[in-house]
């Protein structure tokens, strides 16, 4: 039987929940495919991958076809350090400006829309950048960036305005900001309970020897990016990897804000696996 196939960010963002089974340290029955996040959402959207990580917005657009599973996340509680809007002008300043979006994330796109729009009253034009093209491609005014862009270009941002979208959400929503979920095809839970459970058990492991590991995650960062293991280092104990309720409550409030501002449906059901009991939990917005 061919193995299910496994949906990794390929960025340095998801070394602390998978670097463990890529080295061989926790087995997983499942064949791993490294993709930036909106390709991952795009392939499971097509049936191509039977677990995955999925934006979480991406999980609001097709809630009926996904099975959260818990305990695991990409999150912030504050500042995440990749997802960020880098400016020539400040924020309440940006109004009727050209804002450049990334075009291999889904939830950092709302998530800034949504901070202007709802948070600072500012309505601004975007566009989104072809694949491939540096942040500043279009000369626009601001440009968002995520992922391992971000950290460096962050970290080379001299005097433009930087705005970590992960600590602007906590500023303004005392909330964790979700960024991520994994999430497996219902179909295939139904069909191999025990495999899912599996490679569920498999992330979890992995996640705990990340959590234990921090300077080993450090070291293997540094050796696939030009970062300094400063910012490596403060990077990995700003991202969070857990799913608990008060990541599902900013979860839910995000949804509720991006509605609120024409982003997403109106109502949003977290469906979570029921690992081994073969149940599902249902949990609606107001």
């Amino acid at each position: 039987m061919e193995r299910p196939r496994l949906g990794r960010v390929s960025y340095i963002n998801c070394l602390p929940v998978f670097h463990a089974i890529e080295e061989g340290l926790v087995e997983v029955p499942a064949r791993l495919c490294a993709h930036h996040p909106s390709q991952l959402n795009a392939m499971f959207r097509e049936g191509l991958l039977e677990v995955t990580a999925v934006s979480s917005i991406e999980y609001a657009r097709q809630q009926e076809s996904c099975l959260i599973l818990p305990g695991l996340s990409i999150a912030s509680d504050g500042p995440v350090r990749s997802v960020a809007l880098l400016s020539r002008l400040p924020a309440e300043r940006l109004a009727g400006r050209r804002i450049s979006l990334t075009p291999y994330s889904a939830t950092s796109v709302v998530l800034l829309k949504v901070l202007l729009q709802r948070f600072c009253g500012v309505k601004a034009l975007f566009f989104t950048r072809p694949p491939g093209s540096p942040a500043w491609w279009g000369e626009p005014d601001a440009s968002l960036v995520i992922g391992d862009e971000a950290l460096m270009e962050v970290n080379r941002a001299g005097s433009l305005h930087v705005y970590d979208l992960g600590e602007e959400w906590k500023r303004w929503t005392g909330r964790p900001m979700v960024f991520a979920l994994w999430v497996a095809r219902p179909d295939f839970a139904r069909r191999q309970p025990r495999q899912l459970a599996a490679i569920w058990k498999g992330m979890i492991s992995s996640k705990k020897w990340g959590q234990e590991h921090h300077e080993e995650l450090v070291a293997r960062a540094k050796s696939l990016t030009s970062l300094p293991e400063a910012v490596l280092s403060d990077y990995f104990r700003c991202l969070k990897f857990d799913l608990n309720w008060d990541h599902l409550d900013g979860l839910m409030y995000f949804y509720r804000c991006a509605a609120e501002c024409g982003l997403a449906e109106p109502s949003a059901v977290l469906n979570i696996w029921g690992k081994e009991d073969d149940r599902c939990y249902r949990i609606q917005s107001a």
